[in-house]
């Protein structure tokens, strides 16, 4: 008895053992997850992260996968079609009253086949699935580059959305520091109640601003979380700063547009190649001839031991020449027609859009050129700004100027400053299009001691 108890009681220790060991497992996943992991990234780190995490990536490998499977496999259409069979045969007849006694007879039979089928478009049937898996690159590498835009507009933005958010937290601050000391002067008897309600006003009115953009922020941060594939439960902290991301420069040199390296026009020439090839297979298919080879093998015999095996064989070959096509009714002279008609239309939107890009690359530059122009315009008015909110401030310290004077210096101090953040970001966006636009890596227009 002494035994079983014994038994049972280390029965019982050791399962308490192992299931507080795996309660204590599951929560420190629970925590793991609760807490995530830490991501200071810069944007470039941003990009290395979205393209190995990135769902539309993901699935967009998948894609060419396949195509290039299908390209691999597209001889197929040649592969000899073989094919094999076998059976048995019975028959007993008889007179009703001995049909016992009577003798079966069995007989056995067993054939195979072989038929090849060379259309006119085998050919083009290859030549399709390659220029489909080209395709598919240029595709998946425009998919790429679509993230990674989007991804280098998004982290810049947020970085220019946090300076603003630092810019209004700021004003908030002095507006505080402001409240705090007209409290002071308040209660000396030096100010008067109206003036002190108003910069009681004029600072809290600014909390719930401070407040709403906080929120806005980490809802925007929430969104890029989803794009570099990371949990929402993940810390990130962004380095830079849109200063830093001014150190370009635009020459006649690094501007000079190759067209064969815009994918705009990448993508138009490949769908021109993959529309030949479509025309091609269509005549070869209203026109061309056929050939059919077949051979076949059968052999059979009684399963009596006495019984001879017999074989056969079989062969041919068959041409066949479509005549339809020469009609000018028919329905593949008719779609030789529209196929010819689709080509020319592709040709014409080349040239066309080549001369569209021309001009919109041109106009990018201007644009951008023109953005740096104001941007100095923006910096000298800051500089401006500091001046007359630094002398009101010292001005209105010492009693020779109004808190209206004081908040208006101030408002057009933040407001200037935020002209210059947001100039700045929309050079940095106007950049990265004018890039992609070029097909260019991202980051070449940045200066040497920038990379």
């Amino acid at each position: 008895m002494k035994k079983v108890l014994l038994t049972v009681f280390l029965f019982l220790s050791a399962f308490a053992f192992v299931f507080s060991q795996s309660q204590s497992l599951v929560q420190d996943i629970k925590k793991n997850d609760n807490e995530g992991q830490f991501y200071k990234l810069s944007v470039e780190d941003a990009v290395a992260l979205a393209l190995e995490n990135n769902i539309s990536i993901k699935q967009g490998k998948m894609d060419l996968d396949l195509l290039k499977s299908k390209k691999d496999a597209s001889w197929n259409s040649m592969s000899p079609s073989i094919s094999l069979s076998g059976g048995v045969n019975g028959s007993k007849s008889g007179f009703l009253d001995s049909f016992d006694a009577a003798k079966d007879s069995l007989s056995w039979t067993a054939s195979a086949g072989v038929r090849i089928n060379l259309s006119p478009s085998l050919g083009t049937s290859i030549k399709a699935a390659k220029l489909a898996y080209e395709q598919g690159q240029m595709t998946y590498e425009q998919t790429k580059r679509k993230i990674e835009l989007n991804v280098r507009k998004t982290f810049y933005q947020l970085l220019y959305f946090n300076e603003n958010l630092e810019l209004q937290e700021m004003s908030l601050e002095n507006a505080f520091e402001t409240f705090k000391a007209n409290l002071s002067k308040y209660n000396q008897g030096r100010l008067s109640e109206l003036n002190l309600l108003t910069s009681q006003y004029n600072y809290e009115s600014r909390r719930p601003t401070v407040e709403n953009l906080k929120r806005t922020y980490e809802s925007n941060l929430d969104s890029f979380k989803e794009v570099l594939g990371i949990k929402l439960t993940d810390k990130v902290e962004l380095t830079g700063s849109l200063e830093e991301a001014m150190n370009f420069e635009l020459t006649d040199e690094n501007t000079r547009v190759n067209l064969e390296e815009v994918p705009a026009i990448q993508s138009a020439l490949k769908n021109i190649e993959i529309a030949q090839n479509s025309l091609t297979a269509t005549r070869f298919s209203a026109w061309g001839p056929s050939l059919s080879f077949s051979a076949n093998a059968s052999t059979g015999a009684g399963l009596n031991p006495q019984s001879n095996q017999n074989l056969n064989l079989s062969y041919g070959a068959t041409i066949s020449i479509p005549l339809d096509g020469y009609l000018p009714w028919s329905n593949g002279a008719l779609s030789i027609k529209s196929q010819k008609q689709n080509l020319e239309k592709l040709e014409q939107n080349l040239e066309q859009t080549k001369t569209s890009t021309l001009i919109s690359i041109r106009n990018s530059i201007n644009s951008i050129n023109q953005a740096l122009s104001q941007l100095e315009l923006y910096k000298k008015n800051v500089e401006l700004m500091q001046k007359t909110y630094d002398m009101t401030r010292n001005s209105y310290n010492v009693g020779s100027a109004d808190l209206l004077s004081l908040q208006s210096a101030e408002v057009n101090l933040y407001q200037a400053k935020y002209n210059v953040e947001n100039q700045r970001y929309t050079i940095i966006s106007g950049l990265l299009d004018l890039e992609n636009s070029l097909g260019l890596e991202f980051g070449s227009f940045s200066k040497v001691e920038n990379k």
